[in-house]
């Protein structure tokens, strides 16, 4: 149907990086790889070492490698199931709620082993590039070495270095938007797009689907993954109606039913009309988690203490603002993200679906006098910053957080610098729950509003910052070793379990702050007066700890970052260059960084 075309048009430098990284994390994660696996995924990069002269892309050097070898899974479901075991986490229930969407898509010819072969095919649901991986090893495309590096070296977001025919920053939302780019551009061609109707609840979804109404495009298919959840349930139903509305044609079928899915494509196809195929689906809990083998305390005080270390920090959200309100009337916004915060009574809170403009505007429209907050990713705020900044303006007893996860997708990683641009408030960075409540407090107190950075951090971590930091103000701790070497560590609260990790074994005092702007005054002496500062953070050198400290002090500071972790590069996770950086830093010999 399609003729295959290389969209991976810059040639990455020298194949062997991106190879390296491959077998790198491969060697990381052999404890969860079998013997059989972890002997083929090393076969398989020797083998792309020898090929990588001859190929000009890495998914074209993927497809040379997987081709020497028989598929070492036989079937999608199966290998999509060991993606995820290998990596520990990710979206596989979304994944196999577009199983059969995604078989109709090969037996359409619109994607082959080599990756997605029609440029007019969007795969708006972003995350769920693992289950087209899964496609390809089957059908001889892609190594197993590459698939026990997704969520690591390979990126488990649409990305055109891998097959792809465009790579996305977010994993969803943007896809119905390209779709109608593309057609509304080429009314001679088939544009299809892939999207969930949770992707539909964002507001650039719902603004693209009402333009391909009005702009009459018509050679538009779009195929809804329709599984009623989100991270969390969604607050309502797709209504069909809604998007016959602006389609010429709406189709309900089975999602497990390929057949009926490729029909109705062909269909809307051969009738030169646009088409919305609503596909029914079922999905499960929607971040996949390896299984614990942890074993049970049995002492109930020891049982409690377990739970509170293997929970997260921002799970224990809910909680505190139980604590902070007091029996009083408080309003709770969650953009789909109820679980992460904690949130369970479904009388407690609302939850907007991905509408993070609305979930803010809700918020601005309750009593200024009582408590408000508005709990979801701090990627959203920025898809919505202009609104956050409205709503900051306007609003009293305004609590604004936003989870993080380093590691994961999520904002940019200056966003804690530009939400400070938007107050005159202090804008925190926290990972203590207990830090987070004692800032609510004071605003509280005050009638001010609050914006907070939440890194989602497991709790264990979290009780060792504890127990080895002492406060000395509203956003500094320190840690202080017993002859403590010559170098002092600083970070920001991002990268302060790292930090802690690398401060414990060179022995070496550790400033913690909680904002990226903190008042120095308290360890002004300190660092004015020590041989070596080093600053760790996730911001890049575009607004950050490290030049507010130099600019204040006149010190200079030695820098670590790490940055780019979440943006649609071939190493698209690099939630540990910063402590590995930092080690290397601080070894013996010491090894050069940038200054």
């Amino acid at each position: 149907m399609n003729q295959l075309v290389s969209y991976d048009l810059e040639p990455v430098a020298s194949l062997l990086t991106p190879l390296y990284g491959i077998r790198q994390s491969v060697h990381k994660r052999k404890a969860y790889l079998t013997a059989d696996e972890y002997v083929r995924a090393n076969e398989e990069v020797e083998v792309g070492i020898a090929e990588s002269s001859k190929c000009q892309t890495i998914n074209e050097l993927s497809v040379a490698i997987a081709r020497q070898f028989t598929p070492f899974y036989s079937d999608v479901r199966g290998c999509l199931e060991r993606i995820h075991e290998i990596a520990g986490y990710g979206t596989l229930a979304s994944c196999l709620s577009s199983l059969n969407i995604a078989e109709a898509l090969f037996a359409l010819e619109l994607c082959n082993a080599a990756g997605v072969a029609n440029q007019d095919l969007v795969i708006g649901r972003g995350h769920i590039a693992p289950l087209f991986y899964a496609y390809r090893h089957v059908l001889n495309g892609m190594p197993l070495a590459f698939l026990a590096a997704v969520h690591d070296k390979i990126p488990a977001v649409v990305n055109k270095h891998y097959g792809f025919a465009y790579s996305m920053r977010h994993s969803l939302g943007e896809g119905v938007g390209i779709a109608l780019g593309r057609a509304n551009t080429n009314r001679d061609a088939r544009v299809i797009c892939v999207a969930g109707d949770g992707e539909l609840n964002e507001g650039v979804s719902f603004e693209a689907i009402r333009l391909i109404g009005e702009l009459e495009v018509k050679n538009l298919t779009l195929i809804v993954d329709n599984n009623g959840r989100g991270i969390d349930p969604l607050p309502g139903k797709l209504k069909p109606e809604y998007l016959a509305a602006y389609f010429s044609d709406v189709y309900e079928v089975d999602g497990h039913d390929t057949q009926a899915i490729s029909e109705h494509v062909r269909q809307a196809e051969k009738d030169h009309r646009s088409a919305a195929i609503i596909c029914h689906t079922e999905k499960g809990v929607h971040s996949f988690k390896r299984a614990s083998h942890q074993s049970l305390m049995t002492s109930t005080d020891d049982q409690q203490k377990n739970d509170l270390r293997k929970a997260s920090s921002c799970s224990r959200t809910a909680d505190i603002i139980e604590e902070v309100r007091s029996g009083a009337p408080a309003h709770v916004f969650t953009a789909d993200l109820a679980a992460r915060f904690g949130l369970k009574s479904l009388s407690g809170y609302c939850n907007t679906g991905l509408a993070e403009s609305a979930l803010l505007t809700c918020a601005m429209g309750c009593p200024d006098d009582e408590l408000k907050f508005v709990l979801t990713d701090d990627k959203y705020y920025l898809n919505a910053i202009d609104v956050l900044h409205s709503a900051l303006i306007a609003c009293r007893n305004l609590h604004v957080i936003g989870a993080r996860k380093n590691g994961v997708w999520g904002g940019a990683t200056y966003a804690s610098t530009v939400f400070s641009l938007l107050t005159e408030e202090t804008v925190y960075e926290l990972t203590d729950p207990l830090d987070l409540l004692a800032c609510i407090h004071r605003q509280k107190a005050l009638g001010g509003n609050g914006l907070y950075l939440m890194y989602d951090q497991p709790m264990e971590r979290v009780c060792a910052l504890r127990e080895k930091y002492r406060k000395l103000s509203e956003d500094i701790y320190i840690f202080q070793p017993e002859f403590a070497a010559g170098s002092l560590i600083v970070s920001s609260e991002s990268m302060a379990y790292e930090a802690f990790q690398v401060a414990t074994t060179k022995r070496c005092t550790h400033i913690r702050f909680l904002s990226v702007r903190p008042d120095l005054e308290l360890v002004k002496e300190m660092l004015s007066q020590c041989a070596e500062i080093i600053v760790v953070e996730h911001n890049s050198g575009r607004f950050n700890l490290a030049e507010y400290i130099e600019s204040r002090l006149l010190v200079r500071v030695r820098k670590v970052f790490s940055d780019a972790y979440e943006w649609p590069t071939t190493e698209t996770f690099q939630a540990n260059v910063a402590p590995r950086a930092l080690g290397a830093l601080l070894a013996d010999p010491p090894y050069a960084l940038v200054n």
